[in-house]
């Protein structure tokens, strides 16, 4: 099974957004990280003054 990790803009991986998914869940479960979990965490710096956006984010699949 694919291990998804959301990736943030300086190329660190996100702390809890690791997913290991069935192949057939690959896109879904990349949207889903994309969609709501990138936003989370780019809300969460932006309080701390980094300019993340939620597109600055990418999926790494191993």
């Amino acid at each position: 099974m694919p291990e998804l990790r959301l990736i943030d803009p300086n190329g660190y991986l996100v702390p809890g957004a690791t997913r290991t998914v069935p192949d057939d869940q690959v896109e879904a479960v990349t949207a889903n990280l994309l969609a709501e979990t990138a936003v989370q965490d780019a809300d969460y710096w932006a309080e701390y003054g980094h300019p993340y956006t939620a597109r600055q984010y990418t999926v790494r699949v191993a």
